[in-house]
């Protein structure tokens, strides 16, 4: 939409066009386009909240040389960005006369998924907290290494119906909450987490759960509800004076409610 202003409105006047767009079913684009001077792109702004950073957006989107601001389709730059599995949303604004500004959210990673690749290979995939598995650009061998790793059956990871082909878990959403909260709330017990597995966590029956391999306890078994609760047990449980004397401890139940078992 073209909007003109009378001669006499002094001082300098600003134009940008905004994109925004969130991959979630009914969102839909927003524009508003106020078309103006524009120059050759001189500057781009790129933010993000996770690890993503200006060299990889322009190694992304290629040469800008010659450009013109205003000529740039941002609804197809905006399209082909949000379809990257890591990016989860981007706002792309035009700031007249010669810059271009990016904001972008990231998925997280919340676990690591090694699957095979061939007779002899394997990628690792990263998988974030609504359960989207992503192969994940710009981490380093530290970041990756405080991740835990998850141990799962094959048969649970499905390709996205909306995002073919991209894939997806089924249950992560139901054990994102347990991860998100230890990592938060109690940091030198979720440092030790190696492994995580998980079994039908959106049941309520006794052989639901969430399994967690420690490099101090064996295992430590959820139930998948409830979280808060049970990690405010295996603190106190592990400040007790028998365990907290013993360097390993073979297995901790916290599934059956009030009633906790320890095996060293």
């Amino acid at each position: 939409m073209r909007v003109s202003f009378g001669a006499t409105v002094a001082g300098a006047l600003a134009f940008f066009l905004v994109l925004f767009y969130q991959k979630e079913p009914g969102l839909s684009i927003k524009r508003n386009d106020f078309t103006g001077p524009s120059s050759l792109v001189k500057e781009v702004v790129f933010v993000s909240d996770g690890v993503l950073n200006k060299r990889w957006f322009m190694n992304w989107l290629g040469p800008l040389r010659g450009c013109r601001l205003n000529e740039l389709d941002l609804e197809k730059i905006h399209h082909n960005l949000v379809a990257e599995d890591q990016v989860l949303s981007a706002r792309l604004t035009r700031k007249f006369p010669d810059t271009l500004e990016i904001m972008i959210k990231e998925r997280e990673p919340l676990l690591v998924l090694r699957m095979k690749k061939g007779k002899d290979g394997f990628t690792d995939w990263l998988v974030s907290s609504d359960g989207y598995l992503f192969e994940g650009t710009g981490y380093s061998r530290n970041r990756l290494k405080v991740i835990p790793s998850l141990k799962i059956d094959p048969s649970l990871i499905r390709k996205n119906p909306r995002t073919s082909p991209v894939l997806s878990l089924e249950g992560i959403p139901n054990v994102a909450p347990l991860l998100e909260l230890a990592r938060r709330d109690y940091p030198e017990l979720y440092r030790q987490w190696s492994i995580v597995s998980y079994t039908r966590p959106f049941d309520s029956d006794p052989g639901a759960s969430v399994t967690v391999h420690s490099k101090r306890v064996g295992e430590i078994r959820f139930s998948p509800r409830n979280y808060s609760a049970q990690l405010k047990r295996l603190q106190y449980l592990l400040g007790e004076n028998r365990l907290a004397r013993s360097n390993y401890i073979s297995s901790i139940d916290l599934s059956h409610g009030r009633s906790v078992f320890a095996s060293l």
